[in-house]
């Protein structure tokens, strides 16, 4: 019997199956959840099942608890990256989740797990000594094709996670364009994930030649801090609309935009849509309420703003708030002061407000007041005359 299967081996086995299960719970149970945290929460209930599944094999069906390379443990690991692969998918890039992508990742897995269940049947078993790993009769074809499966399973995962951290880079340079991080479309949430995932997965795969009690204490207790940390970041962080994303073909569609007259006319009713309607005062404005409301496409909208300013969104209303906040200190004879003008201003935070406002004038709210001030005429005392005197 190994001795981690005391009392305190079982609850740690056991934590991080509930949590999994409850933060999938969660996620599902949210009327309001995005496609993206449909997925997260497919990736919860796979990496419940696989632990609950590793839990029986270890626990029960295997008397030694020392076997590696099992294949209940690589399927599971399997079907945990696999989903944790159409959950990035869904995040970074949702036009590539389509049923033909979903069946043919499957299908890959598919073939692998039968596979390996078939090379595991007639295969030796493998053990690890208290020293090393040693794999019996190494000279036999039916072992060696097994260690040839093991190696494509783990190449699998890598092609997995390279595959993912080039949508990532894709997708990091679109959000740098055209979203602000203040609306819940973070990059560092989703490097916090992948990160999270890549030590989930390493640690699962060190599981398999190092099952010392230690190493499963640290296991357990990681993976249950990973879970929360991923649904903490999972839940928060919201999903870009299908119409905003950019196809495969960004030169194609650059080129193909809009035609010449139409871009003048866009022009003309982004500005005086900003100059009557003042969107830049919300706070909450987004790149989607302006491109609704001017029947365009989010796309469109932030190419055409890149194109025709040479600035970002976010830069462009930025402008129009600080030019509002000049024009209020003018009119207000210099009376206001800071938390007045940013109540004013459509800023969501005093920090960018702040920011922003010295790297356009060059001094804070307070000092440029107080410096409008200074340069203003002094009003000297009139000189009384005979005629005012009587």
């Amino acid at each position: 019997m190994d001795i981690y299967y005391n009392d305190l081996g079982i609850f740690l086995y056991h934590t991080p199956i509930v949590c999994s299960f409850a933060a999938a719970f969660v996620l599902l149970a949210n009327r309001q959840r995005t496609h993206p945290q449909r997925w997260l929460a497919y990736v919860f209930i796979a990496m419940g099942v696989g632990m609950a599944v590793s839990l029986t094999f270890d626990r029960y069906l295997i008397s030694d608890h020392r076997e590696i390379l099992r294949p209940v443990n690589f399927i599971a690991s399997l079907g945990v990256a696999v989903t944790v692969l159409f959950y990035f998918v869904s995040l970074m890039q949702p036009r590539r989740l389509t049923k033909k992508f979903i069946g043919i990742i499957c299908s890959a897995w598919l073939a692998f797990s039968l596979v390996i269940c078939l090379l595991d049947k007639l295969s030796p078993r493998s053990h690890l000594s208290m020293d090393a790993s040693v794999v019996t009769h190494l000279s036999s074809p039916v072992v060696i094709w097994r260690i040839l499966i093991d190696l494509c399973v783990i190449g699998l995962d890598v092609w997995l996670g390279v595959f993912v951290l080039k949508m990532y880079r894709k997708h990091s340079q679109f959000i740098r364009d055209n979203y602000s991080f203040v609306e819940g479309i973070n990059l560092s949430w989703v490097k916090i994930m992948m990160g999270m995932f890549i030590l989930l997965g390493i640690f699962d795969c060190v599981w398999m030649v190092n099952s010392s009690p230690v190493f499963k204490m640290f296991f357990h207790i990681f993976s249950f801090f990973s879970i929360w940390v991923i649904f903490w970041f999972g839940f928060r962080q919201k999903e870009i609309t299908y119409a905003s994303l950019p196809t495969e073909n960004w030169a194609k569609l650059d080129g193909n935009m809009q035609p010449k007259e139409k871009m003048v006319n866009l022009k003309a009713d982004l500005l005086e849509y900003f100059d009557t309607k003042k969107p830049y005062l919300n706070p909450e404005l987004s790149l989607q309420d302006v491109a609704v409301a001017l029947g365009v496409s989010q796309y469109v909208l932030s190419r055409f703003i890149n194109k025709e300013f040479e600035v970002k969104f976010y830069t462009f209303i930025s402008h129009f708030r600080l030019e509002h906040v000049l024009h209020l200190i003018e009119l207000n004879d210099n009376a206001l002061n800071s938390d007045a003008l940013l109540a004013a201003s459509g800023f969501r935070s005093r920090s960018a407000f702040f920011t922003q406002f010295k790297e356009k004038t060059g001094y804070t709210p307070q000092e440029y007041i107080e410096r409008k001030e200074m340069m203003k005429p002094k009003r000297g005392k009139r000189k009384k005359t005979p005629s005012s005197i009587l």
